[in-house]
């Protein structure tokens, strides 16, 4: 059960692999990758700056899982999250998360995500060509979150 955050770009099935390996009592691996998008409203994205505050994202993805984990039965989860330059194509967060049954890793991961997008501590600005702009949170990123969790 981990939490990394990291500027590089790391190569996915380095860490899939890795963890299925380290899970092979667990009847499921579901894992998510989140990518840079090569556009943004019709605008070509040259590349996105995220920024972190590291201490409190930590706090703030360790209550989610906690929270998560009275929800759902898992066997273990690894979340990688860059900050820094991201370039268009580049992995931007990597979810992975093993459990006996495949709902339940499922359930887990895109909760998660979707926690990721509207309550952790990470700020995005796209950068393009004239100009760049800051990301707003969207309306139905928060649609499916349980905020009594």
């Amino acid at each position: 059960m981990k939490i990394i955050f990291q500027r590089k770009n790391f190569i996915e099935s380095d860490f899939i692999n890795k963890f299925s390996l380290n899970n092979k009592d667990s009847g499921a691996i579901f894992s998510f990758i989140g990518k840079a998008r090569p556009k943004s409203q019709n605008n070509t994205v040259l590349s996105i700056d995220i920024e972190l505050y590291e201490k409190m994202a930590l706090v703030q993805i360790k209550k989610i899982i906690n929270k998560l984990k009275k929800k759902y039965l898992i066997d273990d989860y690894l979340v990688i999250h860059r900050y820094g330059k991201v370039k268009p194509g580049e992995n931007i967060v990597l979810i992975i998360v093993a459990s006996r049954h495949r709902k339940e890793s499922f359930r887990f991961g895109e909760e998660l995500m979707d926690w990721l997008k509207v309550k952790a501590t990470f700020w995005k600005k796209e950068n393009f060509a004239d100009g760049s702009e800051w990301v707003n949170q969207k309306s139905t990123d928060k649609e499916f979150i349980d905020f009594n969790l």
